[in-house]
């Protein structure tokens, strides 16, 4: 998979696109001038289809809720523990990141830090690790002759020189919170647990607008989504900048595809598939980078977006028939037929176009549907406000996020279009796969 800063879009896509757009637009508006009640039945699915996920959202952040699980105590020998972090044109995250992960309290006879850089890195992100690796003989330097890209052929190839009992996988961006190994380590004691993961939380929320309504999205997904899936038996997944694997797992599975964009997904279904757990532990917290610029969180989102995608195009056929709980098989189902429903809420543009034309776009009566619109864009913004209040942030904090949540409405809308991009890519256009690396800033 080649890796690139950018990628922008040939012609002929542009061409695609513009063109698939015209065909979905007249699907939707054309059949209202021969059957009247057209746009109603079009508005009531798209509307239908977002309620249902606004009620799994407050359910999952009801779940999230509850009292916390007791943390297990430590084995009274502690394993040994190799934390990998692949790098690739890192310097400007580095110097912030290093410090963090070797303060992490540990004994420092069972702990080592596996750095891999890219040897097509085109910056001083070699440099840097060395650097730190003369002043902590913990640091075990790799080189990786770039020969394909991407994040899980990195991560594939630094996990031969992990020797640790336990194997911490977490992106170059990510600040760790001191005690996190050791609330992997009690978390880990169960031998249904595949893997643990904790919180992930944005370090420059205060960058830029962008950054502080990622940072809301974050919050959301973190504290009440992931979370709340685990606490009820659903799917809890792996985001791949931060989880810890016991050695047996990551021998057992094997290495993670390195042709598919969001290879953390696609562990965690198989994890899930054979019968272990995605432990969640939201004590256990990491602090990562937020796409600064439009351009780089576009780039990221698109590329999620089609990695479930793909998975779901893989997976689903062995979901539906796997010996799982009925619980657990309807929350992955849901989570990856999620995947293609931006292709159906993309037409909430339109909609509003033809609501604000005087079309009637509901099969519900005028009061049920206010009502229920108010229900579905109150739910970020309430929620948004929940997270900054358990997480007991500062009033300001919190004063902040309650001006900027409205904007998530229309910041999921735009995610809605953005999956719809991911979408035509993936399965009418079969464009080949390119792995946009995120770009870095130096906020500290």
């Amino acid at each position: 998979m080649e890796v690139k800063s950018s990628d922008p879009v040939k012609g002929r896509y542009v061409c695609l696109y513009i063109l698939f757009a015209t065909i979905y637009l007249s699907a939707i508006l054309l059949p209202i001038f021969w059957f009247g009640s057209w746009a109603a039945i079009c508005g009531t699915m798209v509307f239908v289809l977002v309620i249902f996920f606004a009620i799994r959202s407050w359910f999952q952040a009801t779940v999230a809720m509850t009292p916390p699980l007791p943390i297990p105590s430590l084995p009274n020998d502690l394993p040994t523990v190799s934390i990998v972090i692949p790098s690739f044109n890192e310097e400007r995250v580095l110097p912030r990141t290093i410090p963090t992960v070797l303060a992490l309290d540990y004994p420092a006879d069972k702990l080592e830090f596996v750095y891999l850089y890219e040897s097509a890195c085109t910056d001083r992100t070699e440099e840097i690790i060395r650097h730190f690796a003369v002043l902590d003989s913990r640091i075990k330097v790799v080189r990786r002759p770039t020969t394909n890209g991407g994040k899980a052929a990195a991560t594939n190839y630094a996990l031969q020189f992990a020797t640790g009992q336990i194997i911490g996988i977490f992106d170059a961006d990510h600040s760790l919170e001191p005690d996190l190994i050791r609330l992997a380590v009690a978390r880990l004691q169960s031998p249904s647990a595949g893997c643990v993961r904790g919180r992930c939380r944005t370090i420059n929320r205060g960058q830029n607008l962008l950054t502080n309504v990622v940072a809301l999205e974050r919050d959301i997904v973190e504290r009440f989504g992931i979370y709340g899936a685990y606490r009820y038996g659903g799917f809890a997944n792996f985001g791949g900048g931060h989880g810890f694997f016991p050695r047996e797992i990551l021998e057992k599975f094997g290495p993670f595809n390195e042709d598919i964009l969001t290879e953390d997904i696609d562990y965690s279904v198989a994890l899930h598939l054979a019968g272990f757990e995605i432990v969640v532990d939201p004590q256990m917290q990491s602090f990562e980078e937020a796409p600064p610029t439009v351009a780089a969180w576009f780039h990221q989102r698109k590329r999620w977006s089609r990695g479930w995608m793909q998975i779901a195009r893989s997976r689903l056929p062995e979901i539906v028939s796997a010996s799982i709980s009925a619980v657990k098989k309807i929350d992955m189902l849901v989570a990856f037929s999620s995947s293609f429903a931006s292709g159906l809420l993309v037409a909430i543009f339109p909609l509003l176009a033809l609501t604000v034309l005087g079309y009637n776009t509901s099969c519900f009566n005028e009061s049920g549907t206010v009502t229920l619109w108010l229900f579905v864009t109150l739910s970020p913004i309430l929620q948004a406000f929940m997270a900054h209040w358990l997480d007991s942030n500062s009033i300001r904090e919190i004063l902040i996020s309650i001006v900027l949540s409205p904007i998530l409405i229309p910041y999921l809308f735009i995610l809605f279009g953005i999956g719809w991009l991911a979408f035509i890519d993936e399965f009418v256009c079969s464009r080949d796969c390119v792995y946009v690396k995120t770009e870095r800033t130096e906020f500290a």
